[in-house]
């Protein structure tokens, strides 16, 4: 068949224009169908990991609220307390004639150590520099008193202690001296915080916080923090000791309510008494209470405030109305300069809190006349009547001016001025530790070395000449004292420690306390200013601590 018989495309054969128009449009539909696939499958993707991530977000919220749960739980809950300790030894019963002379009779004490090599001395108070390694009370109350004045533990500070140091005549090796003390005391705590009896202990604690440890510190951080609360929540009494409200049953830092029946050594009560009242004729209580203070003070440790009231409250509820203590805060008519001494310094150290407790300053404006009289006679150690003749020995004599010095009420007092001089020309003299003319030899120095540096000028300095080397010679290789006309002459660890407390004590004076006439008294109060404090007292408290 020819070319021309051939029909027109009978089969519909496209023309090359047409079939390239057709290829054309079929790659588009296909680029089409290959690009739907992706972006949807993309746009679910990224909805699904936006609807992830919002549902991420919201389960970070509802942890972190469980976070804080759990924090808070972790600060309300406090330490179960360590183990009751073993019962103290019993102590030796004290003399108690008038105008005998037995200090000793405060069967825990603590002195501080002494230094040998004696710097420049000033009379002036050492620097009175913020402590800056020291945890203050927020809510602590300005004062003009010195026994109030945050500032009177301001020395305790690193810096300030060097500065008070050089300034006062404190030597390095002295003070080398009282680290090993501290070193020897650590080491000889018991395991559940304490050195024997509340006493014993309470001057051992008074002595690591006047060399300004607290529970944070490295080096005698758990020394301190258990002895702390051995004395708020296992020492003798603690079980006992009730709340204003006799009828709630609850347990707070080992504290727990009692009947009205348990204590009834208030108000002339038994002998016996109840926990450390009745141990050592109620020496370790006062003691107690004042290292629980000072250890608040410093602290700030809410914990601590509870247990402390609670002491406090049989304290100030024991002091006569003459306004002394007699043993196991008995209420007849003997008094006793020698425990009157310690539950003053508690006194001193209660103020020093800022804390409200009921009868402080009741017991305060009690306190001071009734030392002013026992002045006149240097404080003889007891009787039944009011004295008018005699006079205390020069241990018993420092301890009283000692009082009345951190009460603010020394100055100008020619009483005091007296036994400060008598001091001076007796007991210099006397401070030989190989032939000690008395049995009370640490109990005396310790209360003449804080009277004299109270004192200042010649006085303080002759005496710091003497008594850093004594001490110094005398110590232990092994860091302790143990002299032996001292309670217990040394032959037990509580003894022994004791002593050695009292001797620390001794060695932190240039810094422990400022001088009572180092704080100065504030100005009376404008108008504006008690509008002011007035307004403040409606809504926020106003607070200067310094």
């Amino acid at each position: 068949m020819s070319d021309q018989e051939m029909p027109e495309d009978p089969f519909g054969i496209l023309s090359p224009e047409e079939l390239m128009e057709i290829q054309e449009k079929y790659r588009k539909q296909k680029l089409k169908e290959s690009l739907i696939g992706p972006v949807i499958s993309t746009a679910m993707h990224v909805l699904l990991i936006f609807a992830a991530s919002f549902f991420k977000g919201e389960t970070k919220e509802a942890n972190a609220q469980v976070e804080i749960t759990q924090q808070i739980e972790e600060v309300v809950e406090e330490p179960p307390p360590p183990p009751p300790p073993p019962p103290p030894p019993e102590e030796p019963d004290l003399e108690t004639e008038v105008d005998t002379v037995n200090p000793e009779v405060t069967e825990t004490v603590d002195v501080e150590d002494v230094a040998t090599e004696v710097e420049e001395v000033s009379d002036e108070p050492p620097a009175a520099e913020i402590m800056d390694d020291v945890e203050m009370m927020s809510d602590v109350k300005p004062s003009t008193s010195p026994m109030q004045s945050a500032k009177m533990f301001s020395a305790r500070s690193p810096n300030a202690k060097s500065a008070a140091l050089r300034k006062y005549g404190g030597s390095k090796a002295a003070q080398q001296s009282l680290l090993k003390a501290l070193d020897w005391l650590a080491k000889n705590q018991r395991p559940d915080g304490s050195w024997g009896n509340s006493g014993t202990t309470g001057l051992a604690l008074l002595a690591y916080l006047a060399h300004g440890e607290t529970p944070k510190s490295q080096r005698y951080g758990k020394t301190v923090g258990k002895a702390i609360q051995w004395l708020a929540s296992s020492s003798p009494g603690a079980n006992l000791v009730y709340s204003p409200n006799l009828e709630v049953e609850e347990r707070i830092a080992g504290i727990k309510n009692v009947t009205q029946e348990d204590l009834g050594f208030f108000a002339a009560g038994p002998a016996q008494g109840t926990g450390d009242v009745r141990v050592a004729h109620g020496y370790p209580h006062a003691i107690k209470v004042y290292a629980l203070a000072e250890a608040y003070t410093m602290t700030g440790n809410y914990s601590i405030e509870r247990p402390l009231k609670a002491f406090a409250n049989i304290l100030i509820k024991g002091q006569k109305n003459e306004g002394d203590f007699d043993y196991n805060y008995k209420k007849g008519p003997r008094w006793d300069n020698s425990i009157s001494f310690w539950n003053y310094q508690a006194i001193k150290a209660l103020k020093a809190t800022g804390l409200d407790f009921e009868g402080l300053d009741a017991a305060v404006e009690k306190s001071i006349p009734r030392m002013k009289l026992m002045a006149k006679y240097h404080f003889p150690y007891s009787g039944t009547s009011k004295p008018t003749k005699g006079r205390g020995n020069a241990g018993l004599a420092a301890a009283g001016a000692l009082c009345l010095q951190l009460l603010g009420a020394a100055k100008g007092d020619s009483n005091v001025d007296n036994i400060m001089d008598r001091i001076h020309k007796e007991s210099i003299p006397q401070m030989d530790w190989a032939n000690s003319p008395k049995k009370w030899t640490m109990y005396a120095w310790y209360y003449q070395t804080f009277a004299m540096f109270q004192h200042g000028g010649k006085h303080w300095r002759d005496w710091n000449n003497a008594f850093q080397k004594v001490l110094m010679k005398n110590q232990h290789p092994e860091g302790y004292w143990s002299h032996e006309l001292a309670w217990g002459a040394g032959k037990n660890i509580e003894s022994k420690a004791y002593q050695t407390s009292l001797a620390a004590l001794m060695l932190t004076v240039y810094y422990r306390y400022l001088p009572s006439t180092s704080v100065k008294k504030t100005k009376p109060k404008s108008d504006a200013q008690k509008k002011k404090e007035k307004e403040a007292a409606a809504g926020e408290e106003a607070i200067d601590i310094f």
